[in-house]
């Protein structure tokens, strides 16, 4: 003969009016019924008819099939409950809601809206007490939204200065995911000081924070994006994405300087990518010299400090320097420092202001500025913006190194870059005779301008015009 017991670990808060019963346990090496924490779930064995324990004897083999068919069902139908969950699935995005919070919320999946929203999130408690008092405004008890929208959609987005969105995730197709929430609480209640009232509210919000990672999580085609949403987010993106913005860039060496059709998206895309700008306090603010990115007619600029690892402090300022704020950086990458990248931007736009040429101006033949072995040629491709550059330098009166490619007119004064370098190497072995090794293809590199007589170029496969300076030979 030997003792069995059952479990099922709940809330037990009406055994007082079901009659007389108790909460039988089970040992930890027998089978217990699973755990569920939020089910009014009872075991009551009456005492006066078949008591606490079970045996093996004979005489209570049809009491013990009932019983056991009766736990039976009881495990199912916990396990059934316990771990339930509600799965939604719009726009060929999936999300799931666990049991606990399904009878607090009320899902929505609306097709076609306007912001892209795919799921919206509100407090059904709130819904209910809004129409107890006949409140008609839209919005009573919304928790949040997931949207999508397009990359466009997300410049275009990214470049209003407003509250309310974070950006956090991306398809393989372009689109960008976002997740909306007031900046206000919309829970109603007819007793605000109700402790557990505020309590369910803070949960289901706090829930909502875990909901962007387990949406990355469930849907295979979406990985995450970094971004943050501030005021400085916002002019650094019109910078990035808008052509008609009005700003300058500057420093105590040469003053202000106007970008003049530079673009900026080649040089500040780490400013506005995988970066997280967080406020922090002024005692943290950094001494000396920076970088002002300046927006004069809405009378607000942010300073990119120099102090050595303070790099990534950026001070915004703003009517009349009658207000300051201060953010840092975090990078992705962290070997990324903000000031680096604004200080680079600054002195391409100085170059393109200062020197005033075009890539027309970088037609002709050059020649390396010391022992004259190397020769450019440039020419106009019949293909307008572009040009065909061939490339001869001497090893020895046998051997030559030969490049060609065709360049293009980046935008950004007088710059030309290359993909689609060949490389070859050739060797003359009689005067009729000769060898050509092909080095490499597709090689990438730039042209760019020093001055009216001065060239410099950029190989990036193998660094061959590192510290040269190519003069106009003709």
């Amino acid at each position: 003969m030997y003792d069995t017991y059952y479990n099922c670990n709940c809330l037990v808060s009406a055994a007082t009016h079901m009659g007389t019963g108790t909460l039988v346990r089970a040992a930890p090496h027998k089978m217990p019924v699973p755990t569920c924490s939020v089910l009014n779930t009872y075991i009551l064995l009456k005492q006066n008819r078949i008591g606490y324990r079970f045996t093996k004897r004979k005489e209570f083999k049809p009491m013990k099939k009932i019983i056991t068919l009766c736990l039976a069902v009881i495990i199912l139908a916990s396990t059934a409950v316990c771990f339930a969950e509600k799965t939604y699935t719009n726009g060929g995005l999936t999300i799931t809601v666990p049991d606990k919070y399904a009878d607090l919320i009320q899902v929505e999946t609306p097709e076609n809206d306007e912001r892209g929203v795919l799921f919206s999130f509100t407090e059904i408690e709130s819904l209910e007490e809004a129409k107890k008092q006949g409140q008609t405004w839209q919005g009573a008890g919304w928790l949040y939204s997931i949207g999508r929208i397009s990359e466009e959609e997300m410049h275009q987005l990214r470049c209003e200065d407003i509250p309310g969105y974070e950006i956090f995730a991306k398809d393989t197709d372009g689109n960008y995911y976002i997740y909306y929430h007031p900046t206000d609480v919309r829970m109603v209640r007819a007793d605000y000081s109700d402790p557990n009232a505020l309590a369910i509210w803070s949960e289901l919000y706090e829930w909502g924070k875990t909901l962007r990672d387990s949406i990355i999580a469930e849907n295979e085609n979406i990985s995450a994006e970094t971004f943050s949403n501030t005021t400085l987010d916002a002019y650094l993106a019109r910078v990035m994405y808008k052509d008609d913005v009005e700003y300058t860039v500057s420093t105590t060496e040469y003053g202000p300087q106007a970008p003049n059709g530079i673009k900026a998206s080649d040089y500040i895309a780490p400013l506005t990518n995988n970066v997280v700008y967080s406020y922090v306090t002024d005692e943290e603010a950094p001494d000396g010299e920076y970088v002002v990115l300046n927006f004069p007619k809405d009378n607000i600029r942010f300073d990119f400090f120099f102090q050595s690892g303070k790099e990534n402090y950026i001070r915004q300022v703003w009517f009349d320097d009658q207000n300051e704020m201060l953010y840092k950086a975090e990078f992705k990458d962290e070997n990324i420092k903000a000031t680096d990248v604004m200080n680079d931007f600054y002195h391409e736009i100085v170059l393109h202001n200062t020197l005033g040429y075009t890539a027309d101006d970088m037609i002709g033949t050059w020649a390396e500025k010391n022992s004259g072995r190397c020769n450019i040629e440039i020419t106009k491709a019949a293909e307008d913006g572009k040009y065909d550059v061939k490339i001869h330098w001497s090893a020895s009166a046998y051997q030559m190194a030969y490049w060609e490619m065709t360049a293009e007119a980046t935008g950004n004064g007088a710059e030309l870059r290359y993909e689609n370098a060949k490389h070859t190497f050739i060797t003359w072995e009689s005067e009729d005779k000769m060898t050509e090794e092909e080095i490499y293809t597709n090689g990438t590199g730039t042209f760019n301008l020093l001055s009216t007589y001065e060239l410099v170029w950029d190989d990036e496969i193998d660094h061959s015009g590192a510290d040269t300076v190519f003069v106009k030979a003709k």
